[in-house]
């Protein structure tokens, strides 16, 4: 559980804009020396619920949903991609410059 940390926020006492730093003007009502510097709690993150426990299986004993792939005009990426691409998804590639 993370402590929750002091946050400190400058806020325009004419039409309370809150900006993180102190400004001469505020940019929303024009009024000049307005910000005055305040110290906020900042709440902690609520909990997020976990994923349900699954114990460790045997790559062999995992179920693998079959999806309909689109095969691309260049084999080496059907190969990379078992097989194409499936349809909604994205395939991010990279390499080192030059790599071809």
């Amino acid at each position: 559980m993370s402590k929750a940390q002091d946050k400190v926020v400058f806020v325009c006492q004419e039409c309370g804009k809150e900006s993180l730093k102190w400004l001469g003007r505020c940019p929303d009502c024009q009024q000049w020396n307005t910000f005055v510097e305040m110290t906020v709690r900042a709440e902690p993150a609520l909990a997020r619920p976990s994923a349900p426990f699954l114990p460790p299986q045997q790559l062999s004993e995992v179920e693998i949903d079959t999806a309909e792939r689109r095969p691309l005009p260049i084999a080496e990426f059907n190969r990379v991609l078992g097989g194409g691409i499936v349809a909604g998804s994205l395939a991010l590639f990279s390499g080192d410059p030059g790599i071809g």
